[in-house]
C-alpha cells in the first residue's frame, strides 16, 4: 500500500542493437539525475539467465527478473520468464522501491516490451528525508519516463499520485499526506482487531 508509479514500454520489433541503444539513452538520462544508487553498467541476460536464481548464491537481478515475468492472472501458477532482458536498476531515493528500467523479449515473440512499477510513498518518512525526498524521488522517475516517451517506447503510465498528468508538486505533497492519513487509519483499525476478538471471546 502506498503511492506507486506503474509503467509499460513497447519498442516493437527491433534489432538487439537498437534495443541496447534505447536502454543506453535511458541510462545516460538516469546518470544526470541524483539517484541514490544506479547500476554502473547495463545488464544483458539471455536464456536461463532470465530466470531468478533461488539457490544459496544471491541473485543481484532477482527483482528485475521477477518483474519481467508474465503472469496469467486467471491461473497464477502459469508464468513466463523472458528469453532476453536488457536494462538497469536504480534506487531513486532512500525509502523507495527498486526502479527497474528494461526491455525484454519472450519466447515466440519478436516484440520488446516491459511492465514494472516503483513505490515512492515511503520516501517521505521522516527518517528518509520527508516530503522533499519523496517529491524528488517521484519527479525523477517521471523525468525518466518522459525520456522514454521522447524515445517513442512509452506505452502507458499509471501514477497513483496523478503527477504524471498534472505536474503539480504541491498536489504531489498533498497526495502523500492523504495517503499517510489513510495508512495510519488502517493501522489503527488493524490494531483494534485483537481487542475486538478478546471482547467477543470473553462474551
Amino acid at each position: 500500500m502506498g503511492i506507486t508509479i506503474h509503467y509499460s514500454f513497447n519498442a516493437g520489433e527491433r534489432s538487439v542493437t537498437e534495443i541496447r541503444q534505447l536502454i543506453e539513452s535511458l541510462h545516460r538520462t538516469a546518470q544526470d539525475l541524483p539517484f541514490e544508487q544506479l547500476d554502473d553498467e547495463i545488464v544483458e541476460l539471455t536464456g536461463a539467465e532470465c530466470t531468478p536464481n533461488v539457490g544459496l548464491t544471491p541473485d543481484p537481478w532477482y527483482i528485475l527478473k521477477i518483474r519481467a515475468r508474465k503472469i496469467d492472472f486467471y491461473n497464477l501458477d502459469v508464468q513466463e520468464y523472458p528469453v532476453h532482458i536488457i536494462g538497469f536498476t536504480a534506487l531513486p531515493r532512500p525509502g523507495t522501491e527498486e526502479l527497474d528500467i528494461f526491455l525484454c523479449r519472450y519466447l515466440n515473440s519478436l516484440d520488446w516490451v516491459a511492465h514494472s512499477w516503483c513505490k515512492t510513498h515511503y520516501a517521505q518518512l521522516p527518517e528518509h528525508g520527508g516530503s522533499a525526498n519523496f517529491v524528488l524521488a517521484h519527479t525523477m522517475i517521471i523525468a525518466l519516463l518522459d525520456k522514454a516517451k521522447e524515445l517513442g517506447i512509452l506505452e502507458q503510465v499509471c501514477d497513483e499520485a496523478d503527477y504524471w498528468d498534472e505536474r503539480d508538486p504541491g498536489k504531489l505533497v498533498k497526495q502523500g499526506e492523504n495517503w499517510n492519513a489513510l495508512i495510519n487509519e488502517i493501522g489503527k483499525m488493524l490494531g483494534q482487531i485483537p481487542n475486538a476478538l478478546k471482547d467477543f471471546l470473553a462474551d
